[in-house]
């Protein structure tokens, strides 16, 4: 908290380093059997939202994270997808990166390339990586330059976010991790409070390797689509959390993601969401924060969604 004076020099009410958001938290949730399941669900949102935004733009740029997330993008490797999708118009970045050289064991493209990028036909011109693995201030600062050419290049367009420009990416797919971070935002840092940088550093990461750099929240927040993956019994009191109950700004970075013009979507398997009580969602003196409107959408498309 800090507080400021106002022009007669009184103290002005303390303002939170986070932002408090008002209103219910529009979503919508697919909530299916297992990972093969998750990673059909996310196959099919992908391809629909790559097909729509190369008909509309010529190409299609799509964000990804580290850890788990990468095995959800397996069904894509695999037909109907591989030989339908564009891959030559597919511009791929990351939402956080560890500091240590792509050809690494710790490197969030490192486990891509393996998972993913090795099996598609996607230019090599067009994955967007860090190139300085030595300062995280540098990296941080090349990887925002870097963005900044390819909005240079039309390949990515620009949305205003809190007053300030960010890119509008066509799709931001993240994980969770049990503390309720997403991309390398951990729960109350100093970087999870940024509202003009793009991209921002971090040294001291609760989560070893300790120095990363990281998509700040506006920028995740810009983007067209944010998809969320949540797999294994492992997430399920952490979903709960994020679903069930409201914390302060900041303590669960995952509530925070909320596209100001765009869309979120989670893809969740059963055992992630044993604990949901899903059949009170519909209840708004229970849930007021949860805006279920896409609910009856979701049923009628698929009986595995909520």
């Amino acid at each position: 908290m800090k507080e400021t004076e106002n022009q007669n020099g009184k103290p002005k009410p303390a303002v939170h380093l986070f932002e408090y958001e008002d209103g219910p938290w529009p979503c919508s949730v697919s909530i299916v059997p297992h990972l093969h399941d998750v990673a059909e669900a996310v196959a099919d949102y992908i391809a629909r939202i790559s097909e729509e935004s190369i008909k509309a733009r010529g190409y299609f740029s799509i964000v990804l994270s580290g850890g788990s997330l990468v095995k959800a993008l397996s069904a894509l490797v695999k037909e109907p997808h591989a030989s339908k999708l564009n891959w030559s118009k597919w511009f791929v970045f990351w939402a956080d990166e560890r500091m240590v050289p792509i050809s690494h064991a710790d490197s969030n493209y490192n486990d891509a390339k393996h998972e993913f990028l090795s099996k598609v036909p996607i230019p090599d011109d067009n994955l967007v990586t860090i190139d300085d693995w030595d300062v995280c201030s540098a990296a941080a600062n090349g990887y925002e330059a870097r963005l900044k050419e390819m909005v240079k290049r039309k390949i990515l367009h620009t949305t205003n976010v809190n007053h300030h420009k960010f890119p509008r990416f066509d799709l931001v797919l993240l994980g969770i991790g049990p503390d309720g971070h997403v991309a390398s935002l951990f729960p109350n840092s100093l970087q999870l409070a940024e509202t003009k940088k793009w991209v921002v550093p971090i040294t001291k990461s609760p989560k070893p390797p300790s120095r990363r750099i990281s998509l700040s929240l506006p920028c995740i927040n810009g983007a067209a689509h944010v998809a969320i993956v949540v797999v294994g019994s492992s997430k399920a009191e952490v979903l709960q959390r994020v679903f069930e109950r409201p914390a302060l700004p900041g303590a669960l970075p995952a509530q925070l993601v909320r596209p100001r013009h765009g869309e979120l979507a989670w893809f969740v398997d059963k055992q992630a969401a044993g604990r949901l009580s899903i059949e009170h969602y519909n209840d708004p003196k229970k849930f007021p924060f949860l805006d279920w409107s896409s609910l009856k959408e979701a049923k009628e498309s698929t009986g595995n969604q909520i």
